[in-house]
C-alpha cells in the first residue's frame, strides 16, 4: 500500500509541475516548439535547419525551438506513435505519402484562417500565389491544405546528349516527343556488336524500389486517360485497356532490341548507370544531373545530360510525376499558429536552400533564382509541375506498388503474359486495399 501511496503522490507532483510549467509559459508569453525531422544533424539540410531555428527565434522574442533529429527508420515508426501518446511536436516533415492515412487519425492541423494571419495571408489564394502552381496540390484535401513543402522532386525524361550526337542526331531538335518517336531514336542510340547489345538505348529500374516502377509506369496509363486505382481507392483498375497498353509500351524496349533485361536487371540504373553513359534515356528528377556532375566529373563535362518532357502521345500533354516532403502541424499542437510561422519561414527561402542542400522548395519562381543556377534547365523543371501529380499517391501505397513490382518483373524479365498477370495482381491488391 505504501509503494502504491508513493507512485500516485509522484505522478499528482509530476502533473502538477507539467501543468504548473504549461501555465507559467502562457502567463509569460514564451513560447517552446518542438520540431522533428529524419535529416542528419551534421548534414546540409540539418545545419541549415539549425541555422533557420536561430534566425526564428532572433526574429520572434519569446520562441524557442527545440529540434529533434531521428534517422529515418526510427522516424517513420516514432511519429505515428508519438501522435498515439499524445506526444506529437508540434511541427514535422511528412512524405505526401502519408498525408490521407495522417489526416484520417486527425494528427495534421490544416492550414486555417488562423494559420494564414499569422503568416501574413489572408487568403488560399494568396498561399497559392508564393508557390509554383500545383506545387501545394500533393497536401491539399478537398478545399484544404495540410503542409508546406520543403523537398520537391519533380521527373520527367533525361537523355545523353553525347550520345545523340554521336548518332547523328540534334538533341536539341531530335529528342523524342512521341511514344513512336522512342523506339525510332531508340534505335539509333542503341550499340550491338553482332546481336548481342553493348549500350542499351533505354534500360529498366529492377534494382531499385517500387516507386521507379511506377516512375515508368503511371504516367503512360495516365496520359491514356487511366489510373492505377479507381477514385475512390477501392479497385484495382491495373487489368484496364490502358494498364494493359501501359504494360505492352513498356515491354517494347526490350521486344524492340534496344534494351536487354539480362543487363538492365542487375544495373544501378540512376546512380551509376546512366550517368556513366551504359544507356542513353532514363527517367530522373531535377536533382539528378547537378549530382551525376559532381560524382562522375571523370566521365562528364557538365553539359552531358537534358531533361525533356515524358514521352506522350498523340495530343495529349506529357504526364509528370513528382515525390516530396513538407512541414505539418500537429493538431494537438498548443501553438498551432506559432507553428505555421515557422513552417513558412523555413520554406520561403528557395535560392538559399537549393545552395546550401541542393533541395528545391518550389515558391513561385525558384527557378529563377540564383541557386537555381546550379540545377541545369531549373526552368523546365519548373514548368513540368504544370502537368503533374504525385507520384502513386495510395493511402494504402505498399500494398498496391510492391504486387505491382513484382507483376512487372514476371513479366519484363519471365516473359508472363501481360493480360493474365495483371489480372491477377488485380486480385491481390483489390483484396489489400478493401481490408
Amino acid at each position: 500500500m505504501k509503494k502504491i501511496m508513493v507512485v500516485l503522490l509522484i505522478l499528482v507532483l509530476t502533473t502538477a509541475f507539467v501543468f504548473a510549467g504549461g501555465e507559467k509559459e502562457k502567463e509569460s508569453g514564451e513560447i517552446t516548439l518542438k520540431w522533428w525531422h529524419h535529416m542528419p544533424l551534421d548534414g546540409a539540410q540539418g545545419k541549415l535547419f539549425a541555422e533557420y531555428a536561430k534566425e526564428f527565434e532572433a526574429a520572434n522574442p519569446g520562441v524557442t525551438i527545440v529540434i529533434e533529429s531521428i534517422p529515418h527508420a526510427e522516424y517513420i515508426k516514432k511519429i505515428p506513435t508519438a501522435i498515439a501518446s499524445g506526444q506529437a511536436p508540434d511541427i514535422y516533415g511528412l512524405s505526401y505519402r502519408n498525408l490521407y492515412s495522417y489526416a484520417d487519425n486527425g494528427a495534421m492541423a490544416p492550414l486555417d484562417e488562423a494559420a494564414l494571419k499569422a503568416m501574413g495571408l489572408s487568403s488560399y489564394s494568396d498561399l497559392e500565389a508564393q508557390w509554383a502552381p500545383g506545387a501545394l496540390d500533393s497536401y491539399k484535401i478537398g478545399n484544404t491544405y495540410y503542409g508546406l513543402p520543403f523537398q520537391f522532386n519533380i521527373y520527367a525524361y533525361i537523355i545523353n546528349t553525347k550520345h545523340f550526337k554521336e548518332a547523328g542526331l540534334d538533341p536539341e531538335k531530335d529528342y523524342p516527343k512521341t511514344w513512336d518517336e522512342v523506339y525510332k531514336v531508340a534505335a539509333k542510340l542503341v550499340q550491338k556488336d553482332g546481336d548481342r547489345i553493348t549500350r542499351q538505348a533505354m534500360s529498366f529500374p529492377f534494382e531499385h524500389s517500387a516507386a521507379w516502377y511506377m516512375l515508368e509506369l503511371e504516367p503512360i496509363i495516365r496520359e491514356l486517360g487511366g489510373s492505377i486505382l479507381n477514385d475512390a481507392q477501392t479497385e484495382c483498375l491495373i487489368n484496364s485497356p490502358e494498364g494493359i497498353k501501359a504494360m505492352e509500351e513498356i515491354q517494347k524496349r526490350f521486344d524492340l532490341g534496344v534494351a536487354d533485361s539480362n543487363i538492365a536487371a542487375s544495373l544501378d540504373y540512376y546512380n551509376e548507370g546512366f550517368p556513366t553513359g551504359k544507356f542513353s534515356i532514363t527517367v530522373g528528377g531535377q536533382w539528378g544531373p547537378g549530382r551525376w556532375y559532381k560524382n562522375f566529373e571523370d566521365v562528364t563535362d557538365g553539359t552531358d545530360f537534358m531533361p525533356i518532357a515524358y514521352p506522350s502521345y498523340p495530343g495529349k500533354d506529357p504526364a509528370i510525376s513528382t515525390t516530396s516532403w513538407a512541414w505539418v502541424v500537429s493538431s494537438t499542437s498548443k501553438k498551432k499558429d506559432m507553428a505555421w510561422k515557422l513552417a513558412d519561414y523555413i520554406t520561403s527561402m528557395a535560392s538559399r536552400n537549393i545552395i546550401e542542400t541542393g533541395d528545391t522548395i518550389p515558391r513561385a519562381g525558384w527557378s529563377e533564382t540564383e541557386g537555381a543556377k546550379t540545377i541545369p534547365y531549373a526552368d523546365f523543371w519548373e514548368d513540368m509541375i504544370q502537368y503533374s501529380q504525385p507520384l502513386a499517391n495510395f493511402e494504402k501505397y505498399s500494398e498496391v506498388s510492391e504486387p505491382l513490382k513484382r507483376a512487372m518483373q514476371e513479366i519484363l524479365l519471365s516473359g508472363a503474359d501481360i493480360k493474365k498477370t495483371l489480372d491477377s495482381v488485380k486480385k491481390e491488391i483489390d483484396l489489400a486495399i478493401t481490408e
